[in-house]
């Protein structure tokens, strides 16, 4: 009865330690490409707005937007190259996630639409969702904080057409503000994001 005992306590220790390995695994190096991405993101609206504040004719310097998906991608292939892990199904969720949101953000831009809100509700939307598979609160909360901050974009609008007129806030200065939010909003999303992952990914190794 004894050695019953020990056996069904092997075994669940044997079952709690597959559980927690296979999380750790899940979430080793999660957070590096929100990293990637939410830096490459905000450097790249530091520039536009830096780009804006400095050239008269800034409309040429709005392709730039598309050195974001250009340097992203460089980026995720040497880090995938560095990092060759076995993936699993869940891995396989979050990654094909994640590729359909970059494709939705990409085509954006050419559709017309609001980019700024459009763009940070999917990426909310794909960081509470990752964030609710890895059972991390913390982050599961900033995804749908950014998903709500998205309104920000339209009330910021009606607001300073309020107070200026339009001679004096014409699309040069709002161009500017929205950039601005932008590149803040997106550095809480996914940078701190980012860092939140990978310091959990430490404490579960430790």
């Amino acid at each position: 009865m004894e050695e019953k005992r020990m056996n069904e306590a092997e075994s669940l220790e044997l079952i709690t330690s597959m559980i927690n390995d296979s999380r750790a695994r899940m979430t080793k190096n999660l957070g590096t490409p929100f990293l990637i991405w939410g830096y490459t993101t905000v450097a790249v609206s530091i520039c536009q707005a830096v780009i804006v504040a400095c050239v008269e004719e800034f409309y040429p310097y709005l392709w730039g937007w598309f050195a974001i998906p250009v340097v992203g991608w460089l980026l995720m292939l040497l880090f995938n190259k560095q990092e060759k892990t076995v993936t699993n199904y869940i891995d396989r969720c979050i990654n094909a996630l994640w590729c359909a949101i970059g494709v939705a953000a990409f085509i954006l831009p050419f559709m017309g639409v609001f980019v700024f809100p459009s763009v940070i509700m999917l990426i909310g939307v794909g960081t509470a969702t990752t964030a609710a598979v890895v059972k991390d609160k913390i982050v599961k909360r900033i995804g749908y904080a950014a998903i709500f901050s998205s309104l920000l974009f339209p009330f910021v609008r009606v607001l300073l057409s309020r107070l200026f007129t339009l001679e004096q806030f014409a699309g040069r200065e709002r161009y500017l503000v929205e950039c601005i939010i932008f590149a803040v909003i997106m550095f809480l999303l996914l940078v701190v994001s980012g860092h939140i992952l990978n310091y959990k990914k430490r404490c579960l190794k430790s």
